[in-house]
C-alpha cells in the first residue's frame, strides 16, 4: 500500500501572458491595481500588482513562450479571474472604470443565484474578469 503525499500548496501568481506590455501596464494601473514590482529592463518588461495573497503579474506572450518552452498564441478564453469588492457599490464603478480605460463589459452587475452582486469586463486583450461583492467576503 502506498503512502498518499501530502502537498502543501499555495496559488501565489497569476501570469497574464501580454501582447501589448505597455497597453496593459497602464491599463491595470488605472484601475487601481497596486503595483509591487516593475521591471526596468526594457529588453524584459514584467509588472507584478499586489492583489491580497495573489500576485497578478503581466509578463509579455513572446518571454513567457520562451521561458516555459511551448507556443502561446490567441486570447484567453477558458477562464475568468475574480476581482473581490469590498462594497456593493463598487462593482459599478470599477466595471465603469475598465470601460472607460478600453475594457469591454460583458455583463451589467446583476445578483447571481449564489448571493451576492457582479458584473464582467474583457480587458484590453481579452481576458476576462468578474467584478464581484459578497455580504460576507470581507468579514473579519
Amino acid at each position: 500500500m502506498s503512502e498518499a503525499i501530502t502537498l502543501r500548496l499555495r496559488l501565489s501568481y497569476i501570469t497574464l501572458a501580454v501582447t501589448d506590455f505597455s497597453l496593459m501596464f497602464t491599463f491595470y494601473q488605472s484601475v487601481g491595481f497596486p503595483v509591487h514590482k516593475l521591471s526596468k529592463n526594457p529588453e524584459h518588461p514584467f509588472a507584478m500588482f499586489s492583489m491580497g495573497d495573489v500576485i497578478l503579474a503581466l509578463y509579455p506572450q513572446s518571454l513567457l513562450a520562451k521561458q516555459a518552452d511551448c507556443i502561446i498564441s490567441g486570447q484567453n478564453t477558458a477562464m475568468s479571474l475574480s476581482l473581490n469588492v469590498a462594497d456593493k457599490n463598487q462593482v459599478g464603478v470599477t466595471l465603469d472604470l475598465a470601460a472607460s480605460l478600453g475594457a469591454k463589459i460583458t455583463r451589467q452587475p446583476f445578483q447571481p443565484e449564489w448571493g451576492g452582486y457582479c458584473g464582467y469586463f474583457k480587458d484590453p486583450e481579452g481576458n476576462l474578469w468578474e467584478i464581484v461583492w459578497h455580504e460576507n467576503y470581507f468579514e473579519e
